[in-house]
């Protein structure tokens, strides 16, 4: 079975710079080239990399991102540290300061690809707007206190994990404990 089919994808890889030098008739070449010119009008409207990177910064996406991405390398390393018992902790150490000093050039990347991401997303017109909403001292402000209040909401979030779990916890034993004596649930 697989001989047919491999002889079939050779024939399509051999048969593809044949099929591509055709000549195509004239209502798909005009097709074509009204969507080629689609194209272009519409990449007139992406946003210059540089203002996008100027929206990064203005919201602090790059550093929520960072942030992020140390918290998890953090417990990564903690994760290892407490199924490892038997390295010294000094090897966790330096494990993290690794990761760490990482981060930087990863993120560099990253931003490259959260430009294309808003590239994708707004035009030339949103992201200006975006820039002038983000130099607004209210706005700034609101960037500056992000992780704040992203700590603060950590714990609110806690608290519901809790008030759920507690609440849904008799429900589940209970359940659980019909499953153990064979009953369904």
């Amino acid at each position: 079975m697989r001989q047919p089919l491999a002889a079939f994808c050779l024939t399509l890889c051999l048969a593809a710079p044949v099929l591509a030098a055709t000549t195509p008739d004239p209502k798909t070449q005009a097709l074509s080239e009204v969507r080629a010119v689609e194209r272009t009008t519409a990449n007139a409207d992406i946003p210059d990399a540089a203002d996008v990177r100027e929206y990064i910064k203005l919201f602090g996406y790059r550093e929520m991102l960072e942030v992020e991405a140390q918290r998890k390398l953090d417990n990564m390393v903690t994760l290892a540290r407490l199924s490892h018992k038997e390295f010294a902790p000094d090897v966790f150490d330096v494990i993290g300061q690794e990761l760490g000093a990482e981060l930087a050039t990863a993120a560099d990347e990253a931003e490259r690809q959260m430009v294309a991401v808003f590239q994708r997303r707004f035009t030339k017109a949103d992201v200006a707007y975006l820039i002038s909403v983000g130099r607004d001292p209210r706005m700034q402000k609101v960037v500056r206190l992000q992780a704040a209040i992203s700590k603060d909401m950590e714990a609110v979030g806690e608290r519901l994990a809790e008030s759920v779990t507690a609440k849904a916890g008799p429900r589940i034993e209970e359940r659980l404990k019909l499953l153990q004596g064979g009953r369904q649930l």
